[in-house]
């Protein structure tokens, strides 16, 4: 498979992973972030991305394999096959549960960059202290320009989306004060 196909298969995996650690760091951080004097440093983002990738890990696992294990499901009702799970106990049930974990442990990988690369920005441009904020912000918008390239969208709209939803978040994440 080549990259180009690795890439539109996973984009689920890498995108979700991605906005997920992005997200993250900006609700769990944002109050620390924005408070002056107290910013980002190494071990707040390493803690971030390793919450982020292991709650990624899991959720992604049990969310590939549930649509996996249904569709194995479906298979058995058109198929008419009288015992029902007999077909997830073959090597189809197997590759069900690598599938799962290959695309959980993309979504995860892709949660503790997302999370640790806007707190490390935060960390090299301190002040002012909405510097790094903007960044990741950018970075945001960055990937809605993306995404919507890839899925062939309207780049403004899917811009402006995760901006205000990265602005929400922010804002959210500011009044909670998480690792304030």
């Amino acid at each position: 498979m080549n990259v180009q196909k690795w890439l539109e298969k996973a984009r689920l995996d890498i995108t979700a992973g991605a906005v997920d650690g992005i997200l993250n760091a900006l609700i769990l951080a944002s109050g620390r972030l924005l408070n002056p004097g107290a910013g980002a440093d190494f071990n707040l983002a390493w803690r971030v991305g390793v919450a982020t990738a292991v709650t990624s890990l899991f959720v992604f696992f049990v969310a590939h394999y549930a649509e996996l294990r249904a569709e194995i499901v479906r298979a058995e009702k058109e198929l008419n096959l009288l015992a029902h799970g007999k077909l997830a106990e073959t090597t189809l049930g197997r590759r069900a549960v690598l599938d799962a974990s290959v695309g959980a442990s993309v979504a995860a990988f892709c949660g503790l960059i997302g999370a640790m690369v806007p707190l490390l920005l935060c960390h090299l441009i301190p002040q002012p202290p909405w510097a790094g904020i903007a960044l990741t912000l950018a970075l945001l918008s960055a990937l809605g320009i993306g995404l919507a390239k890839s899925a062939h969208g309207r780049v403004v709209y899917w811009c402006v989306a995760l901006l205000i939803g990265g602005i929400a978040i922010t804002w959210l994440g500011s009044k909670l004060d998480i690792a304030g």
